[in-house]
């Protein structure tokens, strides 16, 4: 798992001549490359859930909380690339750009799709002001356990990504990188997890072993 970071940073390399050897309609959205992120970011949400029971039923209370917090931040993720529903109602298919769907404003459940967003949003913002949830991967960064090389990988991700939809206009490239971004945060998230579970103290201990 620690290694994984290299192989996705060279991915990230090499996304744009990875790319070029794909079809051009995998950068079309509702493409195979858009679903793959849908499932990353799905199993996000699943292992975080499943990471939130461990941490409830080893009594670590406050880490349970942190991860049921996470949950709705992969919703909303997994939610935006699905255009929040609108892939479900393609009005027509261009054999130059791909697919077109129906506008956010037409869709069935209009009304309540920004209001439910900024719901999610804020009660989010509210449990970690009040909750103080931003504490738990700022110790784990005083204490040199965050994992920092992901998290600068989701970054630079993310630059990219923006790079080749902005710049090179290379849909495809844009994609492969936002899947190593998707992927770079669930390693982060798993990290943490095993980091949470690791006992302080055996920490302190290990790092005041001299070493031959």
């Amino acid at each position: 798992m620690y290694l994984c970071k290299y192989a996705l940073t060279i991915i990230v390399i090499l996304s744009y001549f990875i790319g070029s050897h794909l079809p051009p309609s995998w950068g079309w959205e509702d493409s195979p490359l858009e679903w793959s992120q849908v499932v990353i970011l799905s199993i996000g949400a699943l292992l975080t859930a499943k990471w939130q029971q461990e941490a409830k039923s080893d009594g670590q209370y406050d880490h349970a909380r942190f991860f049921i917090w996470a949950i709705p931040l992969w919703l909303l993720m997994v939610g935006r690339e699905m255009s929040w529903g609108r892939v479900f109602y393609p009005v027509g298919i261009d054999p130059i750009t791909g697919p077109s769907f129906i506008p956010v404003s037409q869709l069935p459940y209009s009304s309540i799709v920004y209001p439910v967003i900024a719901a999610v949003i804020l009660s989010w913002l509210f449990a970690v002001i009040k909750y103080k949830l931003l504490v738990v991967p700022y110790k784990l960064y005083q204490q040199g356990r965050f994992p920092t090389g992901e998290f600068l990988l989701v970054i630079f991700s993310f630059i990219v990504a923006n790079i080749a939809e902005k710049q090179l206009h290379f849909e495809i490239m844009e994609e492969i990188v936002e899947d190593v971004a998707y992927l770079s945060l669930i390693i982060i998230a798993y990290r943490v997890k095993v980091a949470l579970k690791q006992p302080t103290n055996r920490i302190k201990d290990e790092k005041s072993i001299p070493f031959n």
